[in-house]
C-alpha cells in the first residue's frame, strides 16, 4: 500500500505519484527547460514590458492571473513568472511549469534575517526546515529538505562574479507568519536557522519529488535577529531588482 497513515494528518503520506488532478490538466503550454519563479511584482510586470517578452503561459488562480513570460537573458531562453506568496499556491505554480516541460528552476525572493546582518544581504539555502505543510506532500517526513548542490554553487558563483556578499545557509520555512513567537525564534536559531521565509521547503520538496534542479535566492529584508523585536528596515526594496537580475543569470547558466 502506498499510503503510510498516522495519528498526526499532516505527517501521512502516499507515496504514488499519480493523482486524481495532476499539473497541466487544464493546459497545453511548452515552456523553455529553465525558468525564473520571482516573489515580486513589479519588478516582474516592468522587465516584460521593457523587454517586449512574449506570453507563452497563464496560470489561472481564484484570485488573480499569472502569466508566464519567454525572456532571453544570456542567450538563453528563460520561463519568467511571478510567485506568489506561500508554499502551497507558489509550489502550484512550480507544478505547472514543470508539467509544461521545465526541468531548472531559480527562485528568488526576500527572507527575514534571523542573525546580525545588513537589509540586502544575500543567501543561499542548502536546506530547508520544513515548519509548513506542503512539503510533506512531497516527501516523508523529516526535519529539513537538501536544495541541489549544483544549483546552490551556480547561484553562488553568479553573486560572487557581480561582486555581492552571500553566504549558504540553513533556512526555516513556516507557514505560519504571526506565530514567530520569540522562543520559536530563539529556538530555530539555535539549530542554525539563518533566515525565515515562507516558501522553501515546499519547492524544494516538490523540485526532488518531480525530479527538477531547483536553487533558491533569497535576500534579506526585515529583521528577527534581536530576538523579541521586529525590525521591518525598509523591508528590502532596493534589493528586488537586482535580485531578479542575479536569479536570471543563475538560471542560464545551472
Amino acid at each position: 500500500m502506498s499510503l503510510h497513515k498516522n495519528d498526526y494528518p499532516i505527517l501521512e503520506y502516499d507515496t504514488g505519484s499519480k493523482a486524481i488532478i495532476m499539473p497541466g490538466h487544464s493546459s497545453d503550454f511548452h515552456f523553455p527547460e529553465r525558468a525564473v519563479m520571482l516573489f515580486m511584482e513589479t519588478e516582474v510586470e516592468d522587465y516584460a514590458l521593457e523587454n517586449d517578452c512574449e506570453i507563452i503561459g497563464q496560470f489561472v488562480s481564484v484570485t488573480k492571473l499569472f502569466p508566464v513570460y519567454k525572456a532571453i537573458h544570456n542567450g538563453v531562453e528563460l520561463a519568467l513568472c511571478q510567485a506568489p506568496l506561500g508554499g502551497a499556491a507558489a509550489t502550484q505554480i512550480m507544478e505547472q511549469l514543470i508539467a509544461g516541460g521545465v526541468k531548472k528552476i531559480v527562485a528568488a525572493g526576500c527572507c527575514g534575517a534571523l542573525v546580525a546582518d545588513e537589509e540586502g544581504d544575500f543567501y543561499i539555502p542548502v536546506s530547508a526546515l520544513r515548519q509548513e505543510g506542503t512539503s510533506y506532500h512531497y516527501l516523508p517526513p523529516s526535519r529539513e529538505v537538501s536544495l541541489n548542490a549544483n544549483a546552490v554553487h551556480t547561484i553562488a558563483r553568479v553573486l560572487h562574479d557581480r561582486g555581492f556578499r552571500c553566504k549558504t545557509c540553513k533556512t526555516w520555512t513556516t507557514d505560519g507568519f504571526y506565530r514567530e513567537t520569540k522562543e520559536m525564534v530563539a529556538y530555530r536559531k539555535a539549530e542554525g536557522c539563518s533566515v525565515v521565509e515562507m516558501e522553501c521547503a515546499s519547492l524544494a520538496a516538490c523540485a526532488e519529488f518531480r525530479g527538477v534542479v531547483f536553487g533558491q535566492l533569497l535576500f534579506t529584508a526585515d529583521s528577527l535577529a534581536n530576538i523579541g523585536s521586529h525590525d521591518t528596515r525598509n523591508w528590502g526594496d532596493r534589493f528586488f531588482a537586482l535580485a531578479m537580475d542575479a536569479a536570471m543569470d543563475a538560471a542560464a547558466a545551472v
